[in-house]
Formats: C-alpha cells, sequence, structure tokens
C-alpha cells in the first residue's frame, strides 16, 4: 500500500539568508528541535535557478519549514515576488510510491500541472509534479517522492519502491543471510 505523509510547507521569500535567520529565531522558542538539522540545497527546474533551505522535523512524518528563493536575476519568481510580496508556495506531500501516487491522481481526474514529472538537476531521483492553486484554494500542492535526510542533505529513501536497487543493496550489505 502506497504511503502518503504530508512533508513540509514552503515560503517563498526574497533572501534566503535573512528568512533562514528570521526561521531559526522563531523556531527557537517554539521548536528548538528543528534547528538541529538545516538542509541547503540549489538547483534549476524547468529553467528556475533556485535555492533553498529546510529546517527539518526531527520525527520523519512530522512537517518541516522549508524557504526558498530564485538563484538567478530577473526569473519570473522576481515578477511575482514583486507583484504578491512573500508568500506560502507549496504544501509538500511525499510518496513511497511517486508512480502509483501520480497514477491515481490522474485517474481520479485531479488536474496535475505537469504532462512529465519534474526533478531537481541535483537530485535526479527526486521526482515531483503539483495540483494546482485553484483546486487547492490558494496554495500549489507539490506532490514528490519521499526522501530521507543525512547531515545536511536529503538522499533517496531507500523504503521507496522507486529505489528497490538501493534497498536490496542496503540489506546485503548490513545483514547476514540468516538475518534476512
Amino acid at each position: 500500500m502506497t504511503r502518503v505523509h504530508i512533508d513540509h510547507f514552503s515560503l517563498c521569500v526574497r533572501d534566503l539568508d535573512q528568512a533562514v535567520s528570521d526561521w531559526r529565531d522563531i523556531l527557537n522558542v517554539l521548536m528548538p528541535e528543528m534547528t538541529d538539522t538545516v538542509t541547503y540545497s540549489k538547483g534549476s527546474s524547468d529553467g528556475t535557478d533556485m535555492e533553498w533551505a529546510t529546517f527539518q522535523n526531527p520525527d520523519p512524518t512530522g512537517v518541516s519549514v522549508q524557504m526558498w528563493a530564485p538563484a538567478s536575476a530577473d526569473s519570473w519568481v522576481h515578477k511575482v515576488l514583486a507583484k504578491r510580496g512573500e508568500f506560502v508556495h507549496h504544501i509538500a506531500f511525499l510518496s513511497d510510491n511517486f508512480g502509483h501516487t501520480m497514477a491515481d491522481c490522474r485517474a481520479a481526474g485531479l488536474p496535475v500541472l505537469l504532462d512529465e514529472d519534474s526533478h531537481p538537476d541535483t537530485m535526479p531521483w527526486l521526482k515531483w509534479n503539483f495540483l494546482p492553486e485553484a483546486k487547492a484554494h490558494g496554495v500549489l500542492i507539490e506532490l514528490a517522492t519521499r526522501y530521507q535526510v543525512g547531515g545536511d542533505r536529503w538522499l533517496p529513501h531507500p523504503g521507496n519502491v522507486e529505489q528497490a536497487d538501493l534497498r536490496d543493496e542496503m540489506i546485503g550489505r548490513f545483514y547476514t543471510e540468516g538475518d534476512r
């Protein structure tokens, strides 16, 4: 059975460093354990350079706080920020069987935005697609491959259907024949 959970909400911000500093102040009071692990990354998706930081909830199925910002000048993101200001960009749901989740969305007639799933150029194993703001009453819904946090990076989750080879490799590496 496919498992899906809400992973994070993401804010589109002008200045990533300032947003990280401000959210660190907030979380240090409200949930200090969330300031222990912050993942940073950058990449390009659909021609848009972006950079992001995520305060990881230590509970693997808890909700994390992410901020992202344009990483190049004069992108469509700058135009949106100039018009609306900073805003909640999306709520992310992660799936341990992304292909099945997308097939379910399409079979149910949900308005999936991309004909082909996308991914950041820096993490080709991470797939994502979206349901539009109009369907979700004002916020974009991101559907993505479940990942795990390793240090300050996102890594493929060996429990995902798409990472069966990785799971088998880890079982072979860490268990003896009698333990399997």
